[in-house]
């Protein structure tokens, strides 16, 4: 079933879409992008030439190789513009309204065999396949940003998501170079839910503390296996994006994904990261810091709450032992999994 599809659809020509625009045109797969300006079209393409002339400027392809790419990527200015692709993946925003709107447009616009899919960080496959008249052909493929170079999609089934269906989503996946990683429906699914507990326990830590930022990021780094201390990594995502989705995560799970307020302060006064120039540290972090007591107490409930959540993920049979680990070498850079 993956071996038929030679055209995709993505329908959210933002970065996001863009990228995974040029993943797919990369590896030869024909797109058509969709939004709902020609503008905003346009940029998309335009998004996925400036990668492309990056790679040729770097010497890792070449101009002919880069030209290709963009021609395979065409503008979708309707939704009947998707009608000869075999999956169209939805990259709109983080907003369940306007996803469901969009699957049930594109439920009417495509014929009944066409493969829907989702790149949503956490919302629920399941509601989203309820919208549509095809509910076992509708996935969640969840890239990681930046997809033009990240290798983990999360695939992910809602409740009546078929098994040809996650087998040519993952089959997909693989074509286009990036490596699958099934994952159950939850709230927040697997490397988001790990990962922003990870966060969020630190965050409390240093507002009950007063641990300086710098030191607690040496010494999540020092203690490994991830790559960044929370603070950076905080900035790096923009502190308005991880508060939207930890707003999601305390609705589902509770107060164990509470940060003590820190986030919502700094976005409230404007200081969204590195977007905007401030987060928790004004400018880049600073060089040359080092571990400190109380940085190491915010390293070591860091990684409590990313050990605690891990175990939940596989109690609840999220995904396997095998997979996290994957998933959170791929999808965050970790050295290695949570778990011991």
């Amino acid at each position: 079933m993956g071996d038929e599809i030679s055209r995709i659809g993505v329908v959210g020509a933002g970065v996001m879409g863009s990228e995974i625009a040029f993943a797919a045109a990369q590896a030869g797969v024909g797109v058509a992008l969709r939004d709902v300006e020609r503008s905003l079209i346009d940029k998309g393409i335009a998004h996925v030439r400036a990668i492309a002339d990056r790679r040729v400027a770097r010497g890792r392809m070449t101009e002919e190789e880069a030209a290709a790419i963009v021609a395979r990527v065409a503008p979708a200015e309707a939704e009947s513009d998707l009608a000869g692709c075999g999956l169209v993946v939805e990259a709109v925003t983080e907003v369940m309204d306007v996803k469901l709107a969009v699957f049930a447009a594109l439920d009417a616009a495509t014929p009944p065999g066409t493969l829907l899919a989702s790149n949503t960080s956490g919302l629920s496959i399941s509601e989203l396949g309820r919208a549509t008249s095809r509910p076992d052909r509708v996935l969640g493929l969840h890239f990681f940003n930046p997809a033009s170079t990240m290798k983990l999609v999360e695939v992910i089934r809602g409740d009546a998501t078929s098994d040809a269906t996650a087998q040519a989503g993952a089959d997909l996946v693989r074509r286009i170079g990036k490596t699958p990683v099934a994952v159950a429906e939850c709230p927040g699914f697997l490397v988001n839910r790990v990962l922003v507990r990870a966060l969020c326990e630190s965050y409390r830590c240093a507002a009950q503390t007063g641990a300086d930022l710098s030191a607690a990021d040496a010494a999540v780094v020092e203690a490994g296996p991830a790559p960044m201390g929370p603070f950076a990594l905080g900035d790096l995502i923009g502190l308005d994006t991880l508060l939207h989705v930890q707003n999601d995560l305390v609705a589902a799970y509770g107060d164990r994904f509470g940060d003590g307020g820190l986030m919502a302060g700094h976005v409230a006064a404007g200081r969204l990261g590195a977007k905007s120039g401030e987060g928790f540290f004004a400018g880049r972090p600073p060089e040359g810091a080092t571990a400190d007591a109380e940085g190491r107490e915010v390293a070591a409930r860091y990684y409590e709450g990313a050990r605690d959540e891990a175990r939940r993920c596989l109690d609840e049979g999220v995904a396997s032992a095998d997979d996290l680990v994957l998933a959170m070498q791929l999808g965050a850079g970790w050295s290695g999994g949570p778990l011991p």
